[in-house]
């Protein structure tokens, strides 16, 4: 009794070269890789078009206005990287190969970096909501200056 390979075991998959059945594994894996790439691409692309909507990422007419917004997703990516810090903390070290004092440093100023790109991303919203609260405020310093300046 003899057994037939299997010749095509994934649709779209065909097991070509030497061995078969290695071809066919490594082909596999760059479909597999290839979907998954192609998965980021999209989320990527969606979450460009979310920022879009962020307040702090709009135009500004003053000076005064973006240097808030600065501020505000400052204070932001500021905020996630404490979160961050502390989620980290609760991660068991690595007993194994231990960590050096160069890659706690690497380690923080990653997730730091991580974090404002995420705040200058949209972040969690919590830079729109300190805008929105904190700009009446700024515009009417900014009309108390210009009506004093007037009076001069």
């Amino acid at each position: 009794m003899s057994i037939a390979p299997l010749n095509n075991p994934l649709p779209g998959l065909s097991a070509q070269g030497t061995g078969g059945a290695n071809t066919t594994f490594d082909s596999a894996s760059t479909a597999a890789e290839s979907a998954n790439f192609a998965s980021m691409l999209r989320d990527l692309q969606n979450k460009a078009k979310v920022t879009e909507g962020h307040v702090v990422n709009s135009a500004s007419a003053t000076k005064q206005e973006q240097e808030l917004k600065e501020a505000c997703k400052g204070f932001e990516g500021m905020f996630l990287g404490l979160m961050y810090k502390q989620m980290r903390a609760t991660v068991p070290k690595n007993e194994l190969f231990g960590e050096s004092n160069g890659q706690k440093i690497f380690q923080d100023m990653y997730d730091q970096k991580l974090m404002d790109n995420i705040a200058d991303g949209g972040g969690i919203g919590l830079a729109d909501m300190l805008y929105k609260q904190l700009s009446p405020q700024v515009r009417a310093q900014a009309h108390a200056q210009e009506v004093q300046a007037l009076k001069k």
